[in-house]
This record gives C-alpha cells, structure tokens and sequence, in this order.
C-alpha cells in the first residue's frame, strides 16, 4: 500500500479534519479577492471572518494602496510584507498580539491596529508613517518610536501606560491621544513643540503642568481626572478648546490670557459660584461654548441656572447641548 495511504489512515481524525478545514478556508480566502482586478489599488475585506492573509495572494496588487481588514480573525501579518505600494493599512478589531509583517511597508503613512492584543509598540515602519493608532491594546511603555520621523498623530488610549516617556523624536507630532490609561502626572512632552492637540482624559492626574513648551496647543482634554486647580497654562495662549469636566475643581481660574478659547467645558466639578464664572469667563472675548452642569451651581438653582448664565456671559451662544436663544 502506497506511503501516502498509510500516513492518511493512521493518522488522528482531528488532524485530518483540520487539513480539509485548511484547506476550505484558503479557497474562500482566494473567493473573497475574484473580483479585484490585478491593478486595484483599494481594497476592503471588513467583517469576513479572516484568520489569515495566507490564500489571499496578495502579491498580485502591485499597485494596492489601501487595504482595510477591520472586525476579522487575524492573528499575523507577514505577507504584508510583499505590498511595497501600501499607503494605508488598518486592521481594527482583529486578534493580533504582536506587531509584525509591516516594517518593510516604507511607503505606509497610515496604521490601525486599535483593537487587538498588541503588548509592545515594536516593528514599525520608519519611511512615510504618519498616522499610527493602537487604541484598546495591552501596551504598557510607549516605546520604538524614535524613528518614526513623520508621525503626526499618535494614539495610544485605552490601554495599561502608566508615563508619559519615549516621544522625544516625534517633532512633527500634531495630534496626541492618551485617554483611558493610569498616567499620574504629565511630563516629557517638551520636544513636541508642534503639538496642537493632546488628550489625556480618565487617566490619574492632579496637576496642570509640564506643558511650558506646548505654546502652539489648541486643544487641551483633561477630563475624568483629579484636577484640583486650572494652572500651568501660561505659555498656552492659542487654546481654543480646554476640557475640565469632571475634576476637582471648586473655581475657575488661570484663564485670563486665553483670548481664542471658544469652548471651556467644565461640567461635573465642585463649582458652586456664578460670580466666580462671570469674573473668569465674562472678559473671554472668544468664548461661545460653556458645559456647567451638574455642578453645584446647577444644582442648586436649576430653574434659573440657564438664565443667570446667559445674563452673565452675553457672548456664549451654547450652554450645555442647548443653543442659547
């Protein structure tokens, strides 16, 4: 009786059935792609139930640009590898626990992998990379990024970082998001001199500070934190949204210099002064946006809160989600 035989019959059902699975689940993989023409430069797998790029033979889309797998099964990346033209990669909600497969992509300017297991920030595209999101990962250290010279936004919330570390090559930086991690103070954003947006909100700051260098930042997100003080914001005079709400805070202060801030959103803190808020927030020429309630100074007239706002700041046209009329 022939080898091939022999190996089939003794070998466990189990092993067999996951080869016809295998080999099932490549064909589909190579039905999903039928319809792209070699030259496609965009193509979209989302929701397909991929666990593997292998069948795809993605090698043929010399010219693909785009390439979208969010909400699949993936757990590896290397043939990626073979897609010298991608521009733009995003791989949402999949199962991946390391990056790999995307170092050699030099003209990749776009990566989403939020969403997945990641652990460590590592094999990273140096060349065009300017938009790297890893939110909802398990990254504990904001690390390897020195290289990546053209990043201009950077998001890293929802995942286990406990320092602010590891940006000080990232100058073309723009956009900065931290949401949602164990961050206790802010620090080592000196070099991001270019920064127009940072957010840091329900993470375990106390304190305003350490963004002395920061004086082209338009928008500051501090909320869900333990701010007791609004300070520290001397040098950011082009603010033109700054988010407080639900801090510590028992009065506004440390805003006066801000003539561009249009929004201030405060709501849910220990405010309980409408003097306090018409003395900081009246002489605001830009302001037209204020969040105020459930602070105590809601809470305590609701019936006229609305009212006593609008006398005391003419210039706001929005209280709250409510347009003033």
């Amino acid at each position: 009786m022939p080898d091939e035989i022999n190996n089939a019959e003794s070998a466990p059902e189990s092993d067999i059935e996951n080869e016809a699975e295998n080999v099932v689940e490549q064909d589909a993989n190579n039905d999903l792609l039928d319809e792209y023409s070699d030259s496609e430069t965009r193509i979209e797998l989302m929701h397909s139930r991929l666990d593997s790029l292998e069948g795809l033979e993605l090698h043929r889309f010399a010219m693909l640009e785009y390439l979208g797998c969010r909400q699949n099964l993936l757990k590896d990346l290397r043939p990626l590898g073979r897609l010298a033209s991608l521009k733009e990669a995003d791989f949402y909600d999949n199962r991946l626990k390391r990056i790999d497969g995307v170092s050699q992509l030099d003209q990749l300017t776009s990566l989403d992998l939020s969403f997945n297991k990641i652990r460590r920030i590592e094999n990273l595209p140096a060349g065009q990379l300017g938009e790297l999101y890893l939110v909802s990962n398990k990254i504990e250290v904001i690390e390897n990024l020195g290289e990546l010279r053209m990043l201009t936004i950077l998001e890293l919330g929802a995942n286990r970082i406990r320092r602010i570390e590891g940006l000080d090559e990232l100058a073309a930086l723009r956009e900065l998001y931290l949401g949602k991690n164990k961050i206790t103070r802010l620090e080592n954003l000196d070099r991001l001199v270019h920064l127009r947006v940072l957010s840091i909100q329900s993470n375990r700051l106390e304190a305003i500070e350490g963004l002395d260098r920061l004086a082209d930042l338009e928008e500051l997100y501090l909320s869900h934190n333990g701010v007791a003080r609004i300070e520290g914001l001397e040098r950011n005079a082009k603010l033109t949204i700054l988010d407080v709400t639900s801090n510590r805070l028992t009065q506004l202060e440390g805003l006066a210099h801000l003539e561009r801030l249009e929004d201030l959103w405060a709501s849910g803190n220990l405010l309980d002064s409408f003097e306090n808020v018409e003395h900081v927030c009246a002489p605001l020429p830009a302001l037209r946006t204020v969040y105020l309630e459930f602070n105590p100074l809601q809470r305590a007239q609701p019936a006229n809160y609305r009212r006593k706002l609008m006398l005391a700041l003419p210039q706001v046209t929005q209280i709250d989600a409510t347009l003033c009329r």
